[in-house]
C-alpha cells in the first residue's frame, strides 16, 4: 500500500509513464539477499515484492553522500535485480531522505528506463529505477506527502485513511520489535529524527549487541565513542 501511494503520485505527475502499481498476488520479502558468487557473497535490499507480472525492489536511503555513491549503488542493484528476475521486469524504487542531485536534478521524482537513444523505443523488459525525494514530497498536501513526512520521522496527523493504516502498522510493528528484541530504548523513526544529533554514530548495519550497548550509554548521557 505504501509503495503504491508513491507510484500513484508519480503517475499523476507523469501520466504517460510505463510504471505500474504493485497488485495481484504479492509476495514480500525484507532484507532480500542477492547471491553474488559461489562463495555466498551477498548484497541486501530492504524489500523485494514479487507478483506474477514483475518484481519491485525498494531501498530506504538516509544520506545523499555515501560510498559508493547512490547513483552507482542503485545501478549495481538494478543489474542484480534484472539478473535474478528470470525475464520479468525488475524495478527499483529508492526512497531518499536526502536529495541526490545527480539522480533527481531538483525534481521530486525521477525514473530512468532503458531506451534506444535513436528513436526512444524502450528496451524489451521495461525495467526502471525510480528515485523519490521524501523531503520534496513531504511539502505536498497529499497522501504521498503525508506518507513521506511520516517516513522522515516528522510528527503528523494523517488525514488519508490508507496512510493512517500504514502509520498504525509501522508503530505496532515497531513496538512488537522492541518487545521481541528486548531493546525498550530503541528509537522510533520520529525519535531518530528529533534526536539525530545524539545518535549519528549509530550507522546502518551495526550489530544488535553494539546497538544495545550504545543506547545504554546514551541513556547515561555518554557518547557512543565511549564504547
Amino acid at each position: 500500500m505504501a509503495i503504491n501511494i508513491f507510484i500513484e503520485a508519480y503517475k499523476q505527475k507523469n501520466p504517460n509513464t510505463t510504471a505500474r502499481l504493485v497488485d495481484g498476488n504479492i509476495q514480500v520479502k525484507t532484507q532480500f539477499k542477492h547471491l553474488l558468487d559461489t562463495k555466498n557473497t551477498t548484497r541486501d535490499q530492504d524489500i523485494k515484492m514479487t507478483t506474477t507480472r514483475d518484481i519491485t525492489y525498494v531501498e530506504f536511503h538516509n544520506r545523499a553522500n555515501t560510498n559508493p555513491p547512490v547513483e552507482i549503488r542503485s545501478v549495481e542493484y538494478f543489474g542484480l535485480g534484472i539478473g535474478h528476475s528470470r525475464g520479468k521486469p525488475a524495478n527499483q524504487i529508492w526512497l531518499l531522505a536526502e536529495d541526490v542531485e545527480s539522480t533527481l536534478r531538483g525534481k521530486t521524482f525521477a525514473r530512468y528506463i532503458l531506451t534506444d537513444e535513436d528513436d526512444n523505443i524502450m528496451h524489451p523488459g521495461n525495467s526502471g529505477i525510480m528515485y523519490v525525494s521524501l523531503t520534496q514530497l513531504s511539502k505536498e498536501i497529499s497522501p504521498a506527502g503525508e506518507l513521506a513526512s511520516f517516513l522522515l520521522g516528522k510528527e503528523i496527523n494523517p488525514q488519508n485513511e490508507d496512510v493512517k493504516k500504514i502509520v498504525n502498522a509501522f508503530n505496532t510493528s515497531f513496538k512488537g520489535f522492541k518487545s521481541d528484541k528486548e531493546v525498550a530504548g530503541l528509537l522510533s523513526l520520529a525519535e531518530r529524527y528529533t534526536n539525530d544529533g545524539r545518535i549519528e554514530g549509530l550507522e546502518e548495519g551495526l550489530k544488535e549487541g553494539f546497538v544495545k550497548a550504545a543506547i545504554k550509554l546514551l541513556e547515561k548521557g555518554k557518547s557512543v565513542k565511549d564504547y
